[in-house]
């Protein structure tokens, strides 16, 4: 068996409801930078492989953990957040700005729609996960550390859990109730098994002691 440990960035300016500009450029909070260095203090582990998503928040929450365990390989991985609005629609807006649009999208329940302006449709969504775990495991590890955004890992549980042969409607409609009955707290830290068949297994939910939070 090997082990991934799936963790979810520190506190963005997103996540304290601030406007932002890009969702590859949003930065980490004073609170999200002191929960980084937190979370590299309090590391229990020692790695064999760090996976990074590229966007900024949760390359700012690898810092110091990779300074920490600079031996350890690591590489830009394909986990970076699902992006299905439009970009020019949502740029200098906050969260509570762009909820109109969060509910138009996922009460549209298309799978292939695509909003257009560097988004990607909930099927390339979930492609672009397959394509990740591939890659990982085609990779020599006994413990990988993959440091991405709530969504992501919310649809590999999901993927892995409920999912079955092809994405539909109503297998969407049923993801956005999965993803919003539980949330994952900053720097909340989900393992994952894999045994030599590719076949995953969830277990708890944990969370470093973090500051202030």
């Amino acid at each position: 068996m090997r082990a991934v440990w799936f963790i979810r960035h520190a506190e963005s300016l997103g996540n304290i409801g601030e406007a932002t500009t890009t969702p590859r450029e949003i930065p980490l909070s004073e609170l999200g930078r002191a929960q980084a260095d937190r979370l590299a203090e309090t590391f229990p582990i020692r790695p064999d492989l760090i996976a990074i998503s590229p966007f900024d928040r949760a390359r700012f929450t690898a810092e110091p953990l990779i300074r920490r365990f600079e031996d350890v390989p690591t590489f830009s991985a394909n986990i970076q957040e699902f992006t299905y609005l439009a970009i020019e629609k949502c740029r200098g807006t906050n969260s509570a700005q762009r909820k109109p649009l969060v509910d138009e999208y996922w009460g549209r329940s298309d799978p292939e729609y695509c909003d257009g302006g560097q988004a990607e449709s909930f099927s390339q969504f979930l492609c672009r996960l397959d394509g990740f775990i591939c890659d990982l495991l085609s990779r020599e590890f006994a413990i990988a550390v993959a440091v991405t955004h709530e969504q992501v890992i919310k649809a590999l549980m999901w993927m892995r859990i409920a999912f079955a042969t092809e994405v539909t409607s109503a297998s969407m409609a049923g993801f956005y109730k999965f993803m919003t009955s539980f949330k994952i707290p900053n720097i909340a830290i989900v393992p994952c098994l894999f045994d030599e068949e590719g076949q995953s297994f969830f277990g708890k939910l944990t969370r470093p002691e973090s500051v202030n939070a």
